[in-house]
C-alpha cells in the first residue's frame, strides 16, 4: 500500500539500527489500548510496554495519530468477511456484526473513527466489499458513496456507545440494572407533563444491545432496498440529483 502523501515515514540511521519493528510497536500499542483505552495509548506508554524510550518509536511512527491509525487498521484486520450466501442482506448483517465485535473487543477504539476516514489496507478492504454489495443491489454509485459511510457510522457509533456502557456499568448485568431503574423512574414521572414517556417507560428501556443493533441495521437496509427499487422502476432520477443533495445542492 502506498503511504498517504500527508504521512511520510521518517527513518533515522541511528533508529534503524534499533532492534524494534513496526509490528512490535503496533502489538504493544494494542496491549496498552486493551488495558487503558485510547487516551492511555501514548507514545511514552507504548515505549514503556516495549522496555525502550519513546524516541525509538519515531523511527517507525510519526506521532500518536500515526500509531492510532496503525492500531485501527490492525483491528480491522480481525474482521472476517463472510462467504457470500446469495442473500446480500444476511451477508451484510453478518459483516456488520463482525465489524462491531472487532471494535468492541478493543475498548474505546471506535471513537477514533469520528472525524476521520480510515485509509489503511484493511479498512479499505472492508469499504470496498461494502460498496460492491450495494452496487450489486442496484444502487447508483452516488447513493453507494453515501450509503457506505452511513452504515459504517452507525456501526461505529453503536460500538463506541457499547464501550461507554461497559466502562460505566462493567457488564450486561450492571447495564440491565441501570435500565431497570431508569424504567422505574420514567414510570414515576408526572403523566400530565410527560404522558408519552410514562406510558412507554418499559418500552423505552427494554431490548438488549444486539436486539437494538439489528433493529437499526434493519431500518437502514430497508431504506436502501427502497432506494434500489425506486431506481429500478425509473423513479429515482430526481432523488439521485437535486432532491438527494438537499441543502448541499442548493448551496452549490
Amino acid at each position: 500500500m502506498p503511504v498517504p502523501p500527508w504521512r511520510e515515514r521518517k527513518m533515522s540511521t541511528w533508529a534503524a539500527r534499533r532492534p524494534l519493528s513496526y509490528d512490535q510497536i503496533v502489538d504493544a500499542a494494542i496491549v496498552v489500548l486493551d488495558a487503558e483505552g485510547v487516551d492511555g495509548m501514548s507514545m511514552r506508554r507504548v515505549a514503556q510496554e516495549l522496555g525502550t524510550g519513546a524516541a525509538s518509536l519515531y523511527a517507525h511512527v510519526q506521532n500518536k495519530d500515526d500509531l492510532v491509525d496503525a492500531v485501527l487498521d490492525r483491528v480491522f484486520a480481525e474482521v472476517v468477511i463472510p462467504e457470500p450466501t446469495g442473500d446480500w442482506r444476511h451477508d451484510f448483517i453478518q459483516l456488520a456484526y463482525a465489524t462491531r465485535s472487532a471494535l468492541q473487543a478493543h475498548r474505546d477504539i471506535a471513537k477514533v473513527l469520528w472525524g476521520k476516514v480510515p485509509t489503511g489496507a484493511n479498512a479499505l478492504r472492508l469499504a470496498d466489499h461494502v460498496y460492491g454489495v450495494f452496487r450489486k443491489m442496484g444502487l447508483p454509485d452516488q447513493l453507494v458513496g453515501w450509503a457506505g459511510p452511513l452504515v459504517f457510522d452507525y456501526i461505529t457509533a453503536d460500538a463506541y456507545d457499547g464501550s461507554l456502557y461497559a466502562s460505566t456499568f462493567g457488564d450486561e448485568k450492571g447495564s440491565a440494572k441501570y435500565f431497570e431503574a431508569l424504567g422505574t423512574y420514567f414510570a414515576s414521572l408526572p403523566p400530565e407533563r410527560f404522558p408519552n414517556i410514562v406510558v412507554m417507560a418499559k418500552t423505552l428501556t427494554t431490548g438488549g444491545g444486539d436486539e437494538r443493533f439489528e433493529f437499526g441495521l434493519d431500518v437502514l437496509l430497508t431504506g436502501l432496498e427502497a432506494k434500489a427499487r425506486a431506481f429500478d422502476t425509473g423513479s429515482a432520477g430526481a432523488s439521485v440529483g437535486s432532491e438527494a443533495l438537499g441543502d448541499r445542492g442548493r448551496d452549490a
